[in-house]
């Protein structure tokens, strides 16, 4: 069990509104088989998968566990982006479209056997959830995708506005459409994982940033808090944060700011599936305690909402408070506030694979918004890959797609904070 230690300040969202586990600090220099850097959803599933594959693993986060974007979004995972699925097929053909489906459904797989394998008590339900849309433009692109979706073996329906939302927002949206697979995924999920991951040997360490890493004599040399993990393979699970080690990121991922609110308890029950609209740019949910979480309106200020502060800006605090108000008339008390910080990757896709197979350097990061409902079975996924398996469910992310990645793929041996 990991010992309590000092911490920086706790995370403002609603899921770390209660008690969690602490870990300790990096306080001595260890030898592990695989360094993995950052403590998000897709470190700690990764760290534990290589734990039950018998690997020996060191996890270091430079802050709280699930404390960045993993403990900082609405609170529940998707199976498909939600984009039209259309335009997915247009913008990376029909094999990547098709992969990030399956990822979602396998992600959801993969969430549901841990909480349900490992026993957590994070509040598991797949729900389901609802596109909606405001404009007659965009239900005609939503209604496009169903045909391609059912092709594909995703069952998405338009269903009756009057069923998505309560009566007196009907007039908002112009088409509603039901989606399978959706799951609330809190920070309990996660940090379960992560006591799980410890107890099958997996060392994790918050408030350890990665100062330098350095590839020499065969191995990596990863310095944080003055102390050293020398590691055989070294994987980048940083998401936004990755171009600040590898510079070569900078023009590929970009950091996002998203933005959420959350209520107090509501007299009434709007519904419990997680919704989206307006493009994706627009979402909530109600909690089982009857708590709203709504967030996004993100494409009211898109020159704002760019960087690494985790700021709220009234623009967007103004944006959501309006969707507030068309669900719940007359308002709600405002218990809790807060912001993180996504990777959106170039081309959407995230970047899962090798980045220098020749020096064991790995990434899994740039999930462009949908990390929550990507990043569990790419993990899976990358941990064969690590074993030099093939893995083809994440061949149409390999980083390599990019150009300037291409030019360095064998030469990528130091990192550092920029």
């Amino acid at each position: 069990m990991p010992r309590m230690t000092n911490s920086s300040p706790r995370p403002t969202s609603l899921w770390w509104a209660e008690p969690t586990p602490d870990f300790p600090v990096l306080d001595s220099s260890l030898d592990a088989d695989v360094c993995i850097v950052g403590g998000g959803i897709t470190g700690i599933t990764l760290a534990y998968t290589l734990a039950d594959q018998g690997a020996t693993v060191v996890l270091l986060d430079a802050g709280h566990l699930a404390g960045a974007a993993s403990g900082n979004n609405a609170g529940f995972l998707l199976a498909a982006p939600a984009e039209p699925y259309a335009e997915r097929i247009a913008l990376w053909g029909r094999d990547g479209a098709r992969a990030v489906l399956q990822i979602g459904r396998r992600t959801h797989q993969r969430v549901r056997q841990l909480a349900q394998s490992l026993n957590l008590d994070c509040q598991y339900a797949q729900t389901g959830s609802l596109r909606l849309s405001r404009t007659r433009e965009e239900s005609e692109d939503l209604r496009s995708s169903l045909p391609e979706l059912r092709h594909d073996g995703f069952p998405m329906r338009e269903i009756a506005i009057a069923d998505a939302v309560p009566a007196h927002a009907t007039g908002a949206f112009d088409a509603a459409f039901e989606v399978p697979r959706t799951a609330p995924c809190p920070v309990k999920f996660l940090h379960g994982v992560a006591l799980e991951a410890a107890r099958r040997g997996v060392r994790l360490f918050v408030h350890s940033a990665v100062q330098t890493a350095r590839w020499q004599n065969n191995v990596w040399d990863v310095t944080a808090n003055g102390h050293i993990v020398h590691a055989r393979t070294l994987v980048l699970a940083t998401n936004a944060y990755t171009p600040k080690l590898v510079p070569a990121l900078n023009a590929i991922i970009a950091p996002r700011r998203g933005q959420v609110i959350a209520t107090a308890p509501l007299d009434v029950e709007l519904s419990q599936r997680p919704t989206y609209a307006h493009y994706g740019y627009q979402y909530w949910h109600q909690t089982a305690d009857r708590r709203l979480v709504i967030g996004g309106w993100r494409d009211t200020d898109f020159d704002a909402e760019t960087g690494y502060e985790t700021i709220l800006t009234p623009k967007i605090q103004a944006g959501i408070e309006s969707g507030l108000a068309e669900l719940v008339p007359g308002g709600a008390k405002i218990e809790h506030r807060w912001a993180g910080i996504m990777g959106f990757a170039r081309d959407g896709r995230p970047l899962v694979g090798w980045l220098d197979a020749a020096h064991h350097l790995a990434i899994c990061a740039g999930f462009t918004g949908h990390g929550m409902g990507m990043a569990a079975a790419c993990t899976l996924d990358l941990a064969e890959l690590l074993a030099w398996k093939r893995a083809p469910g994440i061949a149409t992310f390999d980083p390599h797609r990019f150009p300037e990645l291409r030019q360095t793929r064998d030469g990528i041996v130091t990192l550092g904070v920029a």
